[in-house]
């Protein structure tokens, strides 16, 4: 397949966008493994009789809560040592959900 010679030089092709991904994805596996396995597991457990989620605010909170699940079974996939940027986004995320419930 020849490349578009149109296309700037700065321009990636949707293959070099993929291998891109796939770079990221392999680097990221390492130091998470599955943990995408994980996450249901975790949020059955915070929440066994499942949620009801009926306002934009209570989908936002949920959305938070979702992701700060993620990054702490992230961080535990790296225990004892953790993940730094783990630790950093996980106290971002609860300001956000103070933030949310100072709306009340």
């Amino acid at each position: 397949m020849r490349k578009d010679t149109t296309m700037d030089s700065d321009q990636k092709t949707p293959i070099e966008c993929m291998e891109e991904a796939l770079k990221t994805f392999r680097e990221r596996n390492t130091s998470y493994g599955d943990n995408y396995h994980r996450h249901g597991k975790v949020m059955m457990a915070l929440f066994p009789e499942g949620v009801d989620l009926r306002t934009e605010k209570e989908w936002n909170k949920f959305g938070i809560v979702n992701m700060i699940v993620a990054k702490l079974t992230r961080y535990s996939m790296n225990w004892p040592a953790g993940h730094q940027d783990s630790v950093h986004d996980l106290g971002v995320y609860a300001f956000m959900l103070e933030s949310l419930h100072s709306e009340d």
